[in-house]
C-alpha cells in the first residue's frame, strides 16, 4: 500500500509549527490533528507550549519571509551573519545604485561631504567605463544572442568596476526567509550588535515578527536585560565577534610579519591544524577522486575538520563570499590600513586611462584625508562607524573556515568566469591548496584569468516578452 503524502502550502506559519509538533505527541494523520487545530487554535498551543515553556524546536516548523528596505549594506551584511539564513539581495553588479540613499552615523557636514563625493565618483566614473567597454567590445551578432544581452554585459561590467567607489554606508534591499525560531535567535543577537542602525532594526524586525505572531516572540526578544547573565554575556563577550578587527584576526592566527607582507601580495594563508588529512587520504579516496562535474561531496567529509583560509578582500567581493551559507564567515571591520583594492584602478586605467586613474586615485586620497581629519572638526570616529564612510574598494582582513566539501564548493562556484575578478583568484588558490593536499581530487574549478564575458548579459530576470525569441 503506498504511503500517504499530503502538501499544505497555504497555513499561517504558526499553524504549521503545531500541527508538526502535534506528530511528536500522537500517530494521528495530520488530517485528524488539521482538526484539532480548528477547535485549539494555533495561538493557545504555541503560547503554551513554544514561548511558555521553552519548546524552541517548535519554531523550526513555522517559516516567515521578511524583507528589509532602506538598510546599508553593512546592516545587511549582520542580518545574514548566519549560517541559516536563506533570502536574496539587491546586487551592486547588476544594479545602478547612484540614487540609493547613504547612511551617515555621524550626521555631520564632514562625513556628508566624504559620503557625497564617493557618489558622485561613482555617478561619473560608471557612464564612461561603459561607454569605453562598448567601444572595446562592439555588438557582435555572431557572439551575442541579442543587442539587449550584450547591452546588460557592458552595464554588468561597469557596474563590476564602478561599485568599489560607493560608500558601505549605501542603502539596500533584501528579503530573509526564516523559521519562527531562527528569527527570535537572530533578532537577540542583531541586538546587540555593535553597530546603532543594526541595534534600531532588530527592534523594527520585532515589531513586525509580534504584529503577525504574537504567540512566538516576546515584547523584550530585542531588549537586552542588564539583569540577565546572558546579556551581559552578550554585550561583553560576544560583541567583538559580530565584527572582529584586523588585530584581533592577527592575533588569532599569530601572523609573523612575513605573512603580513605575504597578505598584502595578495596572497592566501592557510592553516590546517584542525584538518585530518591522512585520514582522508586512507579512507575517502573513492569519494574524493571519483566525484562527476556538479557532484556535491558526502557532507559527513566534514567530520574530518576543516580549512582556515586568511586573506585580504575589498568589502564589494565580501558581500558576494559572506553569501555562502556553509562554513564561518564573520564580518570582519573595513578601514583604510590595506588599502584600495588595486584591481579596481587597474581597470580604470586600462579603459579610461592613466590620467582618469591618477584623477580617481587623487580623489580618493582627498576624501580618506577628509576622513583623518574629521576628529578636529568635531567628529569623534569609532571604527565600526568610519566603515559607513568608506569605499567598496576597501580591502579588509576576512577569514573563512571550510569543511573540505565546502571548499570546493566555493571553490569551484566562486572560481567561474563570470564571478567578480577580485574573489576569483581566492577560489582559485582554495582549489589549488586542495589539489596539493589530496593528489587525485576532482576538482571542476576555472583557472582562465580574468576577461570580458558576455555571459554575464544573461545572469538576469527578464520578462518573458523581453526575451529573444528562440533563447533559452
Amino acid at each position: 500500500m503506498p504511503p500517504d503524502v499530503f502538501l499544505f502550502d497555504d497555513l499561517h506559519p504558526e499553524d504549521a509549527a503545531m500541527l508538526q509538533a502535534l506528530y511528536s505527541r500522537s500517530p494521528a494523520s495530520v488530517l485528524t490533528h488539521l482538526e484539532k487545530l480548528r477547535q485549539v487554535g494555533s495561538g493557545t498551543f504555541m503560547e503554551q507550549y513554544y514561548v511558555g515553556y521553552g519548546h524552541a524546536s517548535i519554531g523550526d516548523c513555522g517559516a516567515t519571509t521578511l524583507f528589509l528596505e532602506g538598510v546599508s549594506m553593512l546592516a545587511a551584511k549582520a542580518v545574514q551573519d548566519s549560517p541559516l539564513y536563506n533570502g536574496q539581495e539587491a546586487s551592486t553588479r547588476y544594479l545602478d545604485f547612484a540614487r540609493q540613499s547613504v547612511l551617515d552615523p555621524y550626521a555631520h557636514p564632514a562625513s556628508a561631504a566624504i559620503q557625497d563625493g564617493l557618489k558622485a565618483l561613482y555617478s561619473n566614473i560608471r557612464p564612461r567605463l561603459e561607454a569605453a567597454l562598448e567601444a572595446r567590445h562592439p555588438f557582435d551578432p555572431t557572439a551575442h544572442k541579442s543587442e539587449r544581452i550584450w547591452r546588460n554585459a557592458l552595464a554588468a561590467r561597469s557596474f563590476d568596476i564602478a561599485r568599489s567607489l560607493l560608500p558601505m554606508g549605501t542603502t539596500t534591499l533584501l528579503s530573509w526567509t526564516t523559521s519562527l525560531r531562527h528569527a527570535r535567535d537572530s533578532v537577540r543577537r542583531l541586538a546587540t550588535h555593535p553597530l546603532p542602525e543594526v541595534r534600531d532594526l532588530a527592534k523594527a524586525i520585532l515589531i513586525k515578527l509580534r504584529e503577525r505572531y504574537p504567540h512566538s516572540f516576546k515584547p523584550d526578544d530585542a531588549t537586552p536585560s542588564p539583569d540577565d547573565a546572558r546579556c551581559t554575556y552578550a554585550r561583553d563577550v560576544l560583541q567583538p565577534h559580530h565584527v572582529p578587527s584586523a588585530e584581533d584576526l592577527a592575533a588569532r592566527w599569530e601572523v609573523t610579519e612575513d605573512e603580513n607582507q605575504r597578505l598584502r601580495t595578495g596572497e592566501v594563508l592557510v592553516r590546517r591544524a584542525a584538518l585530518d588529512l591522512p585520514g582522508l587520504r586512507r579512507h575517502e579516496v573513492p569519494a574524493l577522486t571519483k566525484r562527476p562535474r556538479g557532484a556535491a561531496l558526502p557532507w559527513a567529509l566534514g567530520a574530518y575538520g576543516c580549512y582556515s583560509f586568511l586573506f585580504l578582500l575589498d568589502f564589494g567581493s565580501f558581500r558576494d563570499l559572506q553569501r555562502h551559507r556553509n562554513g564561518v564567515c564573520p564580518q570582519p571591520i573595513f578601514d583604510t590600513s590595506f588599502g584600495f583594492h588595486p584591481w579596481y584602478l587597474a581597470q580604470i586605467e586600462d579603459l579610461l586611462g592613466p590620467e582618469a586613474a591618477t584623477s580617481v586615485r587623487r580623489a580618493l586620497d582627498r576624501l580618506f584625508a577628509n576622513l583623518e581629519a574629521l576628529p578636529r572638526q568635531g567628529g569623534e570616529l569609532s571604527p565600526a562607524l568610519t566603515q559607513y564612510l568608506l569605499p567598496m574598494g576597501m580591502r579588509g582582513l576576512v577569514h573563512v573556515a571550510y569543511t573540505v566539501p565546502q571548499t570546493v564548493y566555493v571553490g569551484e562556484l566562486r572560481s567561474g568566469a563570470t564571478v567578480h575578478p577580485t574573489l576569483r583568484p581566492v577560489a582559485q588558490r582554495m582549489l589549488s591548496v586542495l589539489a596539493e593536499d589530496v593528489p587525485g581530487i576532482a576538482l571542476y574549478g576555472d583557472f582562465s584569468p580574468d576577461a570580458w564575458s558576455p555571459r554575464r548579459g544573461e545572469q538576469t530576470i527578464t520578462a518573458q516578452s523581453d526575451r529573444p525569441s528562440g533563447g533559452a
